[in-house]
């Protein structure tokens, strides 16, 4: 809640006489049992961003509370937490927007979801980064290697530039459903590499490939369910959701047909042109192998509807008209 005072600031922030409380989220395995929150009011006047608000905590009412940070420019990615619920950069934030926002009310800072605490605002980043090698996102030069250099046209660079703004900032990875449910998943961000250096001809066809392959077996892409957070929170406009979807049908091209989800996007189109619906039948059987009777059988036991095999829908026709002109 917003109150009044007047007081000379360190750190050469300007005297204000409006306040906002902070809602800080305070841990240091080290010594605490468990996390807890600590409230700090900050000045409204002076303080640019949400990164300028917690060095007013650090110098004036607080010297313990860790954060990290480097650039203050959303360059380095270094200072990505959760405000209110939703992953941003800290030197991003207009903190004038976060207190209009606020209304009266905190403004909760907590580290970003996902990733172990090192202490209070500070994570750490070894599991994401980790899952980048094992996806093996990086160069393998197409061979011969020219002698000068390798020519990349304007047109093919403006490909994938925009994968190529990635700062590893993990925003998205604190926002991810799919990290959420499935350890393995690898991070939006990971996807959107890997579709960089797929689109880039300068790296060889074979480790093309294999990072796509590694896309699936080791990092389960298919585990994403298109909740588009990934795109929300994201400070460069990367759209990573975008890329997952271009990467699984590059794996489809490459003609991995073998896993589960390219088996259930053919489930889908299949069906879909052949009837106009899915067939809940057949889907267990047809993408994961499973025998989907006992499943039945309990429906049926418990006086629940049973699905049957899927009749054409009228308009069937125009539909797939509409399918092959899309």
């Amino acid at each position: 809640m917003a109150t009044a005072g007047k007081e000379i600031l360190k750190g050469g922030f300007r005297m204000s006489q409006e306040k906002v409380v902070l809602k800080v989220y305070r841990y240091n395995p080290e010594v605490d049992e468990k996390p807890y929150y600590r409230e700090y009011e900050v000045p409204t006047e002076g303080v640019q961003t949400l990164l300028d608000a917690l060095f007013y905590i650090q110098e004036n009412l607080d010297p313990t509370l860790s954060f990290r940070f480097f650039c203050r420019a959303a360059v380095c990615g270094s200072c990505a937490m959760k405000v209110n619920g939703i992953s941003r950069l800290a030197c991003k934030t207009p903190f004038k927007k976060l207190v209009e926002r606020a209304n009266g009310r905190p403004i909760t800072v907590e580290p970003l979801n996902f990733l172990n605490t090192v202490k209070d605002l500070v994570v750490d980043h070894d599991k994401p980064f980790e899952n980048l090698k094992k996806l093996q996102t990086w160069c393998e030069p197409k061979q011969p290697i020219p002698e000068k250099e390798y020519r990349v046209s304007p047109e093919e660079v403006k490909e994938y530039e925009r994968p190529t703004n990635c700062i590893l900032c993990f925003a998205c990875y604190g926002s991810c459903e799919a990290v959420m449910d499935d350890p393995k998943y690898a991070g939006p961000f990971a996807f959107s590499r890997v579709y960089k250096y797929v689109l880039d001809s300068r790296v060889d066809e074979d480790h093309k490939r294999q990072m796509v392959k590694n896309a699936m077996e080791v990092g389960d892409i298919w585990s994403c369910v298109q909740c588009q957070k990934c795109i929300y929170v994201c400070p460069k406009g990367v759209r990573p959701a975008e890329d997952i979807q271009n990467v699984r049908g590059i794996a489809a091209e490459y003609g991995f047909k073998e896993y589960p989800g390219v088996k259930k996007v053919q489930h889908f189109v299949d069906w879909v042109y052949a009837t106009g619906q899915i067939n809940r039948l057949a889907l267990p059987e047809e993408v994961y192998g499973v025998d989907p009777t006992p499943l039945i059988n309990k429906f049926k036991e418990r006086g629940a509807e049973v699905w049957e095999v899927p009749k054409p829908l009228p308009g069937l026709l125009e539909f797939r008209d509409l399918i092959l002109e899309v």
